[in-house]
C-alpha cells in the first residue's frame, strides 16, 4: 500500500484546484500526520464522466478509495486541516458534475465498504446489513435468496447502499425508510455510531443527513416469505422498469421530483418537450422524466434541457419542477 501523504504529494504543480494546492501548500504535509499506512488508493484528476451514470462531467482533483472507517476517517481529518473541501461519491447514478469538475477530494465507498449479512432472524422475518458501498442491486438479491421479502420495490433503482439511504429511494409505493432498521454512520467528528429510524427526519427524497455525517450502512428489517415469490414479484417490477424507462441510453434517472399536481413525466409530456433536445442531450421519447445523453452530451447542455423544462412546465402548468438529481462541480 502507498502512504497517503506520498500519494498527496504527486502532481501538486497541475493540480486545478487553485484553492486546495494552495491550502496544501500552506500547510506542508508531514510523516507523523497520518501515521502508518493508508490502506486504500488516491487518485489525481480524475474524469467524472467515467464515474456518472450520465457519462459526461470535468475532472475531480482527487479521488479516493479507502477500505477501512479507519482510512475514511483519516482522510476526512486530513482534508479538514488542510482545507480540502470533500465529496462523498456513490455510484454517480443520481449526480449531474458541471463541465469545469470538482474542487477538492471526492471519496469513494465501493472498495472497502461492500459487506452485505443477515445478522438477526427469526419467524417473523430476518435483519440484513449492508455497507455504503455495496450495489442496492446486490442488497435485493441478497433478501430474495434468504426469502426475505420488502424490497422488491427496489429492484432495478441504480446506484449503492449508501446513495438510496441517502437519498430515501423510492418506487412503486415503498421507499427505503419503511423497511429501514438502523444507519450506521460517521460523524463530523470521526465517531462511528448506529441511528435508529425513528431518529432521522425522512422527506420525499431526502433522509435529512446532517452536513459532515457520512453513511456507512444501514440494517433493514425484512419479512420472512417464500423466496421464489419474492423473486417473481422482483421481476416483474424490472419487467415494468424495463418497458417504461430508457436503459439503452445514460441517464441518471428521473431528473424531477413528482410534485403534488402529479407525476413529473406526465407534467413534461403534456408541455411537449418528449423527445427535445438541445445538443447530444435530449428529454426521453420513452420516459419524460429521464434526460439521455445521445453519446457527446455535456453537462451544460443537460444543464440548458433542465431548465428550458421548468420554464415551460412553469408557463404551461404553474408548476415549478424540483431537482431529484443532484448537480454539484463548477462551469
Amino acid at each position: 500500500m502507498t502512504a497517503f501523504y506520498e500519494v498527496i504529494i504527486l502532481g501538486l504543480d497541475e493540480c486545478s484546484a487553485a484553492s486546495a494546492c494552495s491550502a496544501v501548500n500552506r500547510m506542508p504535509l508531514k510523516k507523523d500526520l497520518l501515521p502508518g499506512k493508508f490502506k486504500g488508493e488516491i487518485r489525481r484528476a480524475v474524469p467524472m464522466s467515467e464515474r456518472t451514470s450520465f457519462r459526461v462531467g470535468g475532472k475531480v482533483d482527487y479521488l479516493a478509495f479507502p477500505e477501512s472507517s479507519e482510512g475514511l476517517r483519516r482522510i476526512l481529518e486530513w482534508c479538514g486541516q488542510q482545507g480540502i473541501p470533500t465529496f462523498i461519491l456513490g455510484n454517480g447514478t443520481n449526480l449531474l458534475v458541471r463541465d469545469g469538475g470538482i474542487r477538492g477530494m471526492a471519496i469513494s465507498l465501493s472498495r472497502g465498504f461492500l459487506r452485505v449479512e443477515e445478522v438477526e432472524r427469526g419467524p417473523e422475518g430476518g435483519l440484513i446489513f449492508a455497507e455504503a458501498g455495496q450495489s442496492l442491486g446486490k442488497l435485493v438479491e441478497f433478501s430474495w435468496k434468504k426469502g426475505l421479502a420488502g424490497l422488491e420495490f427496489a429492484a432495478g433503482i441504480p446506484g449503492s447502499v449508501g446513495g438510496a439511504l441517502f437519498m430515501n429511494a423510492g418506487a412503486f409505493r415503498g421507499e427505503i425508510k419503511d423497511v429501514l432498521d438502523s444507519v450506521r454512520l460517521m460523524e463530523a467528528s470521526g465517531l462511528v455510531l448506529e441511528r435508529r429510524r425513528e431518529e432521522w427526519k425522512f422527506l420525499y427524497r431526502s433522509m435529512g443527513l446532517e452536513k459532515g455525517e457520512v453513511i456507512l450502512g444501514g440494517k433493514f428489517r425484512l419479512q420472512a416469505e417464500n423466496g421464489q415469490a419474492v423473486k417473481n414479484r422482483m421481476e416483474e417490477i424490472l419487467r415494468q422498469r424495463m418497458s417504461k424507462q430508457p436503459y439503452d441510453l445514460p441517464s441518471a434517472g428521473s431528473v424531477f421530483k413528482n410534485p403534488p399536481q402529479g407525476p413529473a413525466g406526465k407534467l413534461i409530456e403534456e408541455a411537449g418537450l418528449k423527445g427535445y433536445r438541445i445538443g447530444d442531450a435530449q428529454i426521453s421519447e420513452k420516459h419524460a422524466n429521464f434526460i439521455v445523453n445521445r453519446g457527446q452530451a455535456r453537462a451544460q447542455d443537460i444543464l440548458a434541457l433542465i431548465d428550458c423544462v421548468r420554464q415551460r412546465v412553469h408557463q404551461e402548468k404553474g408548476v415549478w419542477l424540483e431537482m431529484e438529481i443532484q448537480v454539484i462541480g463548477e462551469d
